[in-house]
């Protein structure tokens, strides 16, 4: 008799076991047709849930033959897909695509529609490219700002300045005294001369939750030069949900990065706060004498006391300092080599660059 029950309970969970299929897929951005690494799929109803890879793809055994697959990425609209697979099965689910959560997006401007409109692709009528923080992730290695909007229309951006931060870029050919630079809807072109030097905001790309490059005379209501086109930096403001990560990059030139990154989520009594905290260091471009290290610090805190209102402030600065290599000719870099810089040597011993810029320009938004 305890051989048959033995036998019928191996039987039984047999069953249980190959009763469970595998669904697998591809979740992509509806807008970049690009894979979104890091998106939630969940059964809806159980505990059983995963993450898609660096390539957007899951793989999921799921407990039922049947049922409903909940897909969800932070700033993209939330989807459901129903499933059917046979025992021991696989099912392919193909892509599985999410559009932008236009609400998602409009509600981390903080300000409001007063100042600036985020135009919606197809909706609004101006020539526009967005970019999510998924994307900048991926793509971002030690490239400097400028350098990861280069693949939009009409955005053409080098690292011709000679060290870290001095990268420029220009809009439909415009320079970058005629292209609009706001964060949040604040502009933070120069005062001076309309420029931007890009070593005193080497930390936005790490706060970025989109950046948005409306191409020509768009959306802005400020009296501000955009005839080149206006580009858009929302930050990171109110989030819902807690997270936090810590992660480590390293890259050519003994360049390496170390990030801290944590959010406490929406608690009982409608706040939220959020901290970053990143250092960089590497021995400069390809020139010689133009290494360059900083750190990047990121504090927020929000309210919302009804889905009608929200406050939010934060403080950002990028404190860095690093050697350039200015005023270089075409005969010193035949004769003396392509990473000539005649700015550095050494004086008692330690490297010395004469044109090193230091700078610390700290922004505080409520």
């Amino acid at each position: 008799m305890r051989k048959l029950l033995a036998l019928a309970v191996f039987f039984l969970t047999s069953a249980t076991i190959f009763a469970q299929g595998t669904i697998t897929g591809t979740v992509v951005d509806s807008d970049m047709n690009a894979p979104l690494p890091g998106a939630n799929v969940k059964v809806v109803g159980t505990n059983t849930g995963t993450t898609t890879d660096f390539d957007g793809r899951f793989a999921l055994s799921v407990p039922n033959a049947s049922g409903t697959l909940e897909i969800t990425f932070v700033g993209f609209e939330r989807k459901t897909v129903a499933y059917s697979v046979a025992a021991g099965q696989t099912q392919n689910l193909g892509n599985i695509v999410l559009g932008t959560d236009a609400d998602a997006l409009s509600e981390v401007i903080v300000i409001g529609r007063g100042v600036i409109d985020v135009a919606i692709g197809r909706q609004t009528p101006v020539a526009v490219s967005t970019i999510t923080s998924a994307e900048i992730e991926k793509s971002a290695g030690n490239m400097e700002f400028p350098e990861m909007l280069r693949s939009m229309p009409s955005v053409y951006a080098n690292t011709s300045g000679g060290g870290y931060g001095d990268s420029e870029m220009r809009v439909r050919g415009f320079d970058q005294s005629n292209t609009a630079f706001l964060l949040n809807g604040q502009p933070i072109n120069g005062m001076e001369d309309g420029n931007m030097y890009w070593s005193n905001w080497q930390g936005v790309r790490d706060i970025a939750n989109a950046v948005q490059v409306q191409r020509g005379l768009g959306a802005s209501k400020l009296a501000i030069s955009s005839v080149g086109g206006t580009v858009n930096i929302v930050t990171q403001t109110y989030n819902n949900v807690e997270r936090g990560f810590v992660s480590g990059e390293i890259a050519n030139n003994n360049y390496y990065k170390t990030t801290a990154y944590y959010t406490t989520g929406k608690n009982d009594l409608g706040w939220s706060s959020t901290y970053m905290l990143s250092r960089w260091q590497g021995d400069g471009n390809f020139y010689k004498g133009t290494a360059g290290e900083g750190l990047t610090y990121f504090f927020s805190v929000g309210y919302r006391p009804s889905d009608e209102h929200a406050f939010n402030l934060l403080i950002t600065g990028a404190p860095q300092t690093h050697g350039q290599a200015y005023q270089g000719s075409i005969n010193a870099a035949l004769t003396r080599g392509r990473d000539y810089n005649e700015n550095w040597g050494y004086l008692n011993g330690s490297l010395y660059n004469e044109r090193t810029n230091f700078y610390h320009k700290p922004s505080y938004q409520l």
